[in-house]
């Protein structure tokens, strides 16, 4: 049985940061190639057979340093460009250093995994890496993400939710549309909107005056399938996304989805079959409005969600990631 050591820089972090898509993508993916393999985490030692990067920071930067050096294979997954960071820390030049880093990173893979067509574009055209890429998504688990009418009861109650809910999961920062979220739920404060996610960088993320209205902000939530199972309506106004893990579990929980309309979802989302996209909060709040006025659409819509997500289903992508590691063993 091949030894797997998986390599997350956010594994350390997560107390500070909370759960974010490279962390959940490492976790969900470890967890189901135990069934292929052995599976090791952050490993320093020299018992394993193939490294697979979830990371990009200093941490595992070093470990695939020292992988070189004892002859393994490396697999990277791509889930970070240069872009995160303009978005988090709004600064052209740290943006460029971290292109210049992520370069160099990069090319210690033997194979670099990229979610998307847009992302693989991004590291072949915009980083230069020269590797071989394969493009597989980083996968939902669809036999756990499923809508709980139970849990939904709960969840509503706890929190209070009467109304049609308007929800959002991820970390409330300007890159995710947080504050886009705060201003559509103000313009339309009949309804409830909450938002879920850890609140993390104080320090480099400006304060924003919160809607006390109508918006909840529960922050980390234990249960995160009770949380898309209380929403009625997934609204993602996120700038940039690798893949957007997120929606992915919203739709696989029976959820409308609406997002911004961004390159990365082109060709997997589509506009008006498994989604609706918009351009700005005005359109946000027009989708949103048509979604809660006609239920048939947003049932529709839900129904085509799920169907992609079954295409998308974590099993498969572990298959052919471990199809990958064995080529290279």
């Amino acid at each position: 049985m091949l030894k797997i050591n998986f390599l997350s820089d956010f594994l350390f972090f997560k107390k500070i940061m909370g759960v974010n898509g490279a962390l959940t993508a490492t976790m969900t993916q470890a967890n189901e190639m135990k069934k292929y393999s052995e599976v090791m985490f952050n490993s320093k030692g020299k018992d394993y057979d193939l490294i697979h990067s979830h990371g990009c920071f200093p941490i595992t930067y070093h470990m695939m340093k020292k992988a070189i050096s004892l002859k393994k294979p490396i697999v990277i997954s791509a889930h970070q460009t240069h872009y995160d960071i303009d978005t988090i820390l709004f600064s052209k030049q740290i943006s460029q250093l971290f292109k210049i880093y992520l370069r160099r990173y990069y090319k210690f893979a033997d194979i670099i995994i990229c979610p998307t067509e847009h992302s693989r574009r991004i590291v072949k055209k915009e980083l230069r890496i020269d590797k071989p890429i394969k493009l597989i998504s980083n996968g939902v688990n669809t036999q756990v993400f499923k809508h709980s009418n139970k849990k939904r009861t709960q969840f509503r109650k706890a929190h209070k939710l009467n109304d049609a809910t308007v929800l959002c999961v991820g970390m409330p920062i300007e890159r995710k549309g947080f504050y886009d979220f705060i201003k559509i739920s103000r313009e339309m404060n009949e309804y409830a909107f909450l938002w879920v996610g850890k609140r993390a960088f104080h320090l480099i993320q400006r304060d924003h005056n919160y809607n006390v209205n109508n918006l909840i902000m529960p922050g980390y939530v234990k249960d995160i399938i009770a949380a898309y199972s209380g929403g009625d309506i997934f609204c993602f106004p996120s700038y940039y996304e690798g893949e957007g893990i997120a929606i992915l579990e919203a739709m696989s929980c029976g959820l409308p989805v609406i997002i911004r309309d961004l390159p990365a979802y082109d060709g997997r989302l589509i506009d008006g079959e498994n989604c609706l996209k918009a351009r700005d909060n005005k359109e946000f709040i027009e989708k949103i409005y048509y979604l809660i006025n006609n239920p048939e659409e947003s049932e529709r819509i839900a129904k085509n969600g799920i169907t992609t997500t079954k295409k998308l289903d974590l099993k498969k992508t572990v298959k052919s990631i471990y199809e990958i590691y064995e080529k290279l063993i």
